[in-house]
């Protein structure tokens, strides 16, 4: 019996030991012999590097150093030494390129890869393994691992043309990706705004497409306002950056964005352009960002960039762009017409594939491949080696596979990092709300429409980082950069089959947060959920051990502020705002007080589901109500809403009859101005499910935290009637008003109430709705009590100003006294407070 009891407690004790050391790995190894005890690092620690590897020696010791605290003797092609750490190469392995295996015992380390990459990733599980939260310091778990990434290209693109990253920024972007075992780093060099990659035989594509700003070629943009704002990489930054990627494993695919998105060529170049005399937009409101097709002597000078280019760059592959391209100016350019007669063309996609065919010529005269967006493929046949990415969505991706080109996902619903990771957050919102979950639940492979030979054709998953609103709040590029780009390696790495979302978000909360802390990257942390019931708010935290503080008054928590420890009794839970804190750089974004939904269903079938719910509890006070519907995943859209009614007391206040599609995510306005204790409310809608597919969604009904007084909108300035000024008397802050030209000294905008409006705060913002594109630069706010005198308010701050009257406003106006220096400007709706 004691014998037995004894064999119980060894038991329990090296079960303990194992849940003690967990590792916390990402990207998820392929295969994982965890036992119990560790291998204690030497304070005189000896790493044996491969002659194969010795160039990353310096990078390795360096590492080693910054994870464990205990600084290594290095030496090349030494073996059979006991304590040591060992990476061996072994081309002969049986495993994929990349791939390794990490042995630990008591007797020493030995990580052996069948390339140099391999090595080196096996390194980085190490660094991990030794970083981990529950690993005693000093400690490498004993373990056998095999591991191999799912895809060979794993991805990363940063945009320098919009914002400029300096190069030890770059430097810095590079490592992070390495130490997620990602191995391409897609160097998005030109665009519009700014060309930042010095090119000899073109001098004026830096001393001047470079810049931007009074005085420069290029408009200021993107926030760089009334100052000189750009610069460059000289060659020698260049090979500097390359080498210092190789180093670390990762490869460098440069991409020079052809033919459209080149204004800051045409700005140095002017004859690079067509001669038109009619100017079109670009998507981006762009005028001349157009390569000339019909000007032979453009293609000699995109031979001599592009030999530039290869001789700097040694990947296989060279980026030629290709999104979004203003074709219409080859519409009415004589150049670009002639060479459609010449050739029969009868479209400008079949022109636009006449370029790429003579660029891909010119690419593979330097031993080099192309890559561009998936645009490419319209208008004509492409060389079978050149590599698609498909940015535009999945289908993009199986029209490439279907054409036989190797293709990289990279649809902006999932990898694209500049959206916005929740609706309150700043970003990008065409393509979706992205949070680090979305990413995760990407699959990069359609295997429902691709056959198993075609699926051979998808390369890999890349993310992309374009930089339009990095410039604000500093050091947003890692916030909007992680922990997504750690989801996106796991896609990326680990197989199908592994991929488990509550088990990845306990490896990144457990340990890997303090990595990418450790690391210096100012990431994005996980925000609390707080919800307001019964009088009480009570704070969900985002994960075990997280801090979280709030603030009592609208405004962002601090570090400063109250630490959250229990519920709290409060009556104006809208004024309360929360935030998780992990350290001095990461934080979450401040979150509001939420209410429980009113209602939900959840159907798969063909059926007809009749909600009427009892919602006295959750109205409190004399307001506008916005009743919303919100399909709980992307995929539980089906089905319509119609005759959504309210009623107090039972008598109706109002009724929407029409349907609505579930997919259109409808939101419904309610006036509630009766409001006292004891009346009684009821929401009754009709949900029609009419196909057998899924459809699921929380109802959440929310008081508005702004007045919406009848105003009516006037200006100076030309209406565009595709944004009209009715689109500010509406009250839907995600419309907006847009000009077809940029504000001058003189123009107004005037916002004036059919009755005056008492208010403690007027926010008047301009620019798009999160995004500070298109904003007044140059103005300042007036507001009137009588409607004919006004007084002079606060200058616009980053497109932004704010009124506090003192009685009430009959008219707020906005009063420009410069140009703006963007293609347009753009204005909202009045946010007026109680």
């Amino acid at each position: 019996m004691k014998k037995k009891l004894l064999l119980i407690v060894i038991f329990l004790s090296s079960m303990s030991v194992l849940k003690a050391q967990k590792l916390d790995l990402i990207p998820r190894p392929v295969k994982v012999e965890q036992t119990s005890g560790a291998f204690v690092i030497p304070s005189l620690v000896h790493i044996s590097i491969d002659k194969k590897a010795q160039k990353s020696a310096g990078y390795i010791a360096d590492s080693f150093f910054k994870n464990t605290g205990i600084n290594p003797k290095i030496s090349i092609g030494k073996r059979n030494q006991k304590n040591t750490i060992r990476l061996v190469v072994d081309q002969k392995m049986n495993v994929p390129n990349d791939g390794y295996t990490l042995s630990v015992a008591k007797t020493g380390v030995v990580v052996k890869g069948k390339s140099h990459n391999g090595v080196l990733n096996g390194f980085q599980t190490l660094l991990q393994m030794s970083s981990a939260k529950d690993v005693k310091k000093g400690t490498i778990p004993f373990v056998k691992i095999e591991d191999y990434p799912r895809f060979e290209w794993r991805g990363m693109m940063l945009d320098v043309s919009r914002q400029f990253f300096d190069k030890e920024t770059v430097k810095n972007y590079i490592s992070w990706l390495a130490a997620h075992k990602m191995n391409i780093f897609h160097w998005h060099l030109t665009d519009d705004n700014g060309w930042r990659i010095e090119i000899k035989s073109m001098p004026d594509l830096t001393s001047k497409g470079a810049w931007r700003g009074p005085g420069e070629v290029l408009l200021p943009s993107y926030g760089s306002g009334d100052k000189r704002y750009g610069g460059f990489y000289t060659q020698e930054d260049i090979k500097e950056v390359v080498a210092f990627a190789a180093e670390r494993g990762v490869s460098i695919m440069p991409e020079i964005e052809i033919p459209g998105h080149s204004r800051a060529v045409t700005a140095s170049y002017p004859e690079i352009g067509c001669v038109t005399t009619q100017e079109t937009k670009s998507v981006q409101g762009e005028v001349k960002n157009v390569w000339c097709v019909g000007r032979e002597e453009n293609f000699e000078i995109l031979d001599g960039i592009i030999k530039e280019y290869s001789e700097l760059f040694p990947f296989d592959y060279i980026h030629i762009a290709g999104d979004e391209v203003n074709r219409a100016n080859w519409e009415h350019c004589p150049k670009c017409k002639a060479v459609m007669a010449k050739e029969g063309y009868t479209d400008t996609f079949q022109l636009q594939n006449y370029f790429f065919r003579r660029i891909e010529k010119i690419v593979e005269k330097y031993d080099k491949k192309s890559a561009g967006w998936n645009e490419i493929l319209k208008g004509g046949e492409l060389s079978p080696k050149t590599e698609i990415f498909a940015w535009q969505g999945v289908s993009y991706g199986i029209e490439s596979v279907k054409k036989g080109h190797p293709t990289i996902m990279i649809p902006g619903q999932y990898t694209y990092f500049d959206m916005a990771q929740s609706e309150e957050e700043r970003g990008h919102r065409w393509a979706a709300i992205t949070d680090t979950k979305r990413v995760y639940s990407f699959e990069p492979v359609p295997e429902n429409d691709l056959s198993v030979e075609e699926q051979k054709l998808i390369k890999g998953v890349q993310g992309a980082l374009w930089s339009e609103y990095l410039d604000v709040p500093t050091r947003f590029m890692e916030y909007q950069s992680y922990p997504r780009i750690a989801a996106l390696s796991e896609i990326a790495w680990s197989k199908k089959e592994h991929k488990n979302w509550d088990d990845f978000y306990g490896r990144l909360t457990n340990s890997h947060l303090q990595r990418l802390a450790d690391l210096g990257i100012a990431f994005r942390d996980f925000p609390p959920t707080a919800i307001y019931k019964n009088g009480k708010i009570t704070v969900r935290l985002p994960y075990e051990g997280a801090v979280v503080r709030y603030d009592t008054e609208g405004n962002e928590p601090t570090r400063q502020s109250p630490l959250y420890t229990n519920s709290i009794e409060t009556k104006e839970y809208e004024k309360y705002r929360f935030r998780t804190y992990f350290n001095e750089n990461a934080a979450s974004p401040a979150v509001k007080v939420e209410k429980l939904p009113v209602a939900n269903w959840n159907t798969s079938k063909v059926e007809t589901i009749k909600i009427s719910e009892d919602i006295t509890d959750h109205i409190d006070k004399k307001a506008i109500w916005y009743l919303s519907f919100n399909p709980v995943t992307d995929e539980a859209t089906s089905g319509v809403i119609k005759e959504i009614s309210l009623f107090e007391n039972d008598k109706l206040i109002k009724t929407y009859l029409p349907e609505r599609t579930l997919k259109s995510k409808p939101s419904l306005r309610f006036v509630i101005e009766n409001y006292n204790d004891n009346n009684k409310y009821r929401l009754d809608f009709t949900v029609e499910n009419k196909e057998v597919k899924e459809s699921a969604a929380k109802v959440d009904f929310i008081a508005s935290p702004y007045q919406e007084p009848e105003v009516k909108v006037t200006s100076s300035m030309a209406e565009n009637p595709k944004f009209p000024f009715t689109r500010l008397e509406d009250y839907n802050l995600e419309t907006y008003l847009r000009t077809d030209v940029p504000c001058e000294n003189g123009d107004w905008i005037l916002y004036t109430f059919t009755t005056p409006v008492i208010s403690s705060k007027i926010e008047v913002l301009t620019g798009i709705p999160h995004h500070p594109r298109f904003i007044v630069s140059d103005g300042h706010v007036e507001y009137s009590y009588n409607g004919v005198d006004f007084i002079k308010g606060d200058p616009f701050d980053y497109g932004n100003a704010f009124i506090y009257p003192k009685q009430a406003v009959k008219a707020v106006k906005i009063v420009i006294t410069g140009t703006n220096n963007e293609p347009i400007m753009a204005g909202q709706d009045l946010r007026i407070n109680p």
